[in-house]
């Protein structure tokens, strides 16, 4: 009993009395521990969102969260966390939360020109604690039916509560119990498992004194007593746990683009005739050649082990949210772009087409990197309504693959219109411009019918599931309703081609246009029309980059189409026929 008083008191002193240490910030500051090992740290359990994952996943989605980016200037999410808790009043003066909306910023009386701010300037020289039983109330209503702004003060106020809740320790959910009861934080006031509370308060000590030493050898320590608290009840997760580390760490979906980038610039060299003409580049033709496909290859093996080591680790198919969903429909670009490519005789196989491929991609793969807290990369378990494996991985695998496949034909179409616009503007030659486009027209057909066939099947299979989850085939839920206008507007542009309605040039503009009703079916019902049964995807953010796509696409045919036809009369009339 007097031991466990002891560790009682120390932890008390180091998650409650910690905030309150009389240490000078500048020394605080001094000593706070970055560039530290902490290896061991890193893979304590923790259990957070429903299930176990290791203590650097978790501080990733708390920094994530607070900060609105995976890391914190320089510092790592693990290193950045212990910092927190270790050095809290001199991180109660650093600005380090992100208040996104400007019109909130305001509401809080709030530099507008900012967006990150203390946790003490926002607990002291802002309104946001006249706004407490507002967010409380907020919090009886769907995160989605709030106003966007409503939704930035409610997260605001979250942010705060959880820079709060790690330095207090009600953050640290590290002392399992029996299921399927939650495990406890480290300031929980139950005296079980005190051998990992004292782990932990050493750990903690050590690292406020600057033991590298200590801390390393507590953690490890810490790391196997919650081990061997949560075997008494469930599996062993140590070999998930390393895994899902080593996955944080590999960053392989960003190796991949990095890959896919420079493999389409070679194949670029050989699309625009580089390597043709007297020079170095002729010499290293073969180098190039060789090249392009070596890190095509390696960037999709990167691509499938990162897409296979999140599946191990989930347990299940990634396709759960937008960043899973991105992820897939960019490997399928790969896919489509390389089943395309080899079906072609050798000497017949156009190194545009893995150029496109590539390209697309590396797109795709920036865009969910560069955005974590617009596509949230964490790993959650699914909600009761996707817990259907099959159902999961049929329904919605087959639908985006169908978006992959467009994506390919979008990519394509805007190729076969830059073809166009260069000849229009005078910029390139005539010659051998039908025989380019006719080339491009024909790899684009090929691509939609592969597309067309898998958003047809994705849509019919999506209705049985939903037959058989909410006892009706078909609703005119949104999601429904634009998945069946995306084909729609594919299906209507492949019977225009076959009817002989448009020639090359209308084929690729709408090729590039018909995309526009996949993206809003993919992004633009969940974070701009979050409505409807398909709730467990709506998320919000990013709608000045989509909109800027959009028109960048809308003015980009447009400029093509004028030149094509001759200025705005000509396409006028072209419509008009």
């Amino acid at each position: 009993m007097k031991k466990l008083l002891s560790v009682c008191t120390v932890a008390a002193i180091l998650f409650q009395s910690v905030v309150f240490a009389d240490e000078p910030a500048e020394k605080a500051a001094g000593e706070m521990r970055k560039g530290w090992n902490f290896s061991n740290a890193r893979l304590i359990p923790v259990q957070s969102n429903g299930r176990i994952k290791p203590l650097d996943t978790y501080t990733r989605e708390m920094v994530l969260f607070m900060t609105g980016s995976r890391s914190f200037q320089g510092w790592s999410a693990t290193e950045f966390v212990f910092s927190l808790i270790g050095h809290p009043r001199v991180w109660t003066e650093k600005e380090f939360i992100q208040v996104n909306r400007e019109d909130v910023r305001k509401q809080l009386g709030l530099d507008a020109t900012r967006s990150r701010f203390s946790p003490g300037e926002l607990l002291h020289k802002s309104y946001l604690s006249q706004y407490v039983q507002t967010v409380q109330d907020m919090s009886k209503v769907p995160a989605n039916k709030l106003p966007p702004r409503d939704q930035e003060l409610k997260r605001v106020m979250e942010r705060v509560g959880l820079f709060r809740t790690i330095v207090s320790g009600d953050a640290w959910p590290v002392i399992p119990v029996k299921p399927p009861e939650p495990w406890m934080s480290l300031s929980s006031g139950d005296k079980e498992n005190a051998e990992i509370r004292s782990h932990f308060a050493k750990m903690l000590l050590a690292y406020r004194s600057g033991d590298q030493a200590q801390f390393e050898s507590s953690a490890q320590l810490a790391r196997e007593a919650v081990q061997q608290a949560y075997v008494k009840w469930i599996p062993d997760h140590s070999t998930e746990l390393k895994l899902e580390d080593s996955y944080n760490r590999m960053h392989p979906f960003m190796i991949s683009w990095i890959f896919y980038l420079t493999a389409a610039l070679l194949w670029l060299l050989m699309v625009t005739g580089a390597t043709e003409n007297k020079g170095a580049l002729k010499k290293m033709a073969g180098w190039i050649k060789g090249g392009a496909y070596l890190f095509t290859f390696v960037g999709v093996l990167v691509h499938v082990y990162g897409f296979a080591l999140r599946c191990y680790v989930a347990g299940r198919p990634p396709v759960s949210n937008m960043y899973e969903s991105v992820i897939w429909v960019s490997l399928g670009v790969m896919i489509f772009g390389l089943i395309l490519f080899f079906m072609d005789k050798k000497e017949k196989r156009q190194p545009i087409l893995p150029a496109v491929a590539c390209s697309v991609a590396t797109l795709a793969l920036i865009a969910a990197d560069s955005a974590p807290a617009i596509m949230d990369p964490s790993i959650n378990p699914l909600v009761p309504v996707l817990k259907s494996n099959y159902w999961l991985t049929v329904h919605v695998l087959t639908i985006t693959l169908g978006y992959a496949a467009f994506a390919l034909t979008m990519g394509l179409g805007n190729v076969s219109l830059f073809q166009y616009l260069k000849k229009d503007t005078g910029m390139g030659s005539s010659s051998d411009l039908t025989a380019r486009v006719t080339a491009l027209n024909q790899l684009t057909y090929r691509a939609m019918q592969f597309g067309v066939v898998l958003l047809a099947a994705g849509t019919i299979l999506g209705g049985i599931w939903a037959d058989e989850s909410w006892g009706r085939f078909w609703g005119w839920d949104p999601k429904e309703v634009w998945a069946l206008i995306a084909l729609l507007f594919y299906l209507a542009v492949l019977h225009a081609r076959y009817a002989g309605w448009f020639k090359q040039f209308g084929f690729a503009m709408w090729s590039v246009l018909s995309f526009l009703g996949v993206l809003m079916s993919w992004y633009g019902v969940n974070f701009v029309l979050p409505k409807g049964k398909h709730s467990y995807g709506f998320s919000s953010g990013g709608r000045g980059w989509v909109a800027f796509f959009v028109s960048l696409q809308i003015a980009y045919v447009l400029i093509s189409a004028y030149y094509r036809y001759g200025g705005i009369q000509g396409i006028l009339k072209k419509a008009k026929a």
